[in-house]
């Protein structure tokens, strides 16, 4: 794996949610996706897309990419996402595998996230709705 190709998939990662382009992320999310977040751990592309796409819709406004950094199979991008409760900055640390993106692991304030969101939405996201 390129540091390149590492970047490319970062930046299209957050290019998708962006467009909210649902097959973008479908074919470059490895079927065993792991994501972690501060809401806690989803486990298979399928159960994250299904957990998360919905809470998207309602806490993503707009996103601005900041820095990537890339070394081999791994990119970290540094976000702001616009929220309805403001600017959350954010940072997603990829592990990649030729076309796909095995795990990431999301570090943000949840606090403005959480705003947006029901109590039920939270557990969906895979972690408990207690700030």
């Amino acid at each position: 794996m390129t540091p390149d190709r590492s970047r490319d998939l970062a930046v299209g990662w957050i290019e998708a949610w962006m467009r909210m382009d649902l097959a973008w992320l479908r074919r470059h999310l490895a079927p065993d996706f792991v994501h972690n977040s501060p809401f806690g751990r989803l486990e298979g592309r399928d159960a994250y897309l299904a957990a998360v796409e919905p809470m998207a819709r309602k806490t993503v406004q707009a996103l601005r990419i900041l820095d990537v950094v890339a070394s081999g199979d791994q990119a970290v991008i540094r976000f702001e996402n616009h929220t309805p409760g403001g600017v959350v900055e954010s940072c997603d640390w990829l592990w990649t595998e030729g076309d796909l993106i095995r795990e990431i692991s999301s570090y943000y304030d949840p606090a403005r996230v959480r705003e947006a969101l029901s109590p039920g939405d939270q557990d969906r996201l895979g972690g408990a709705s207690d700030p």
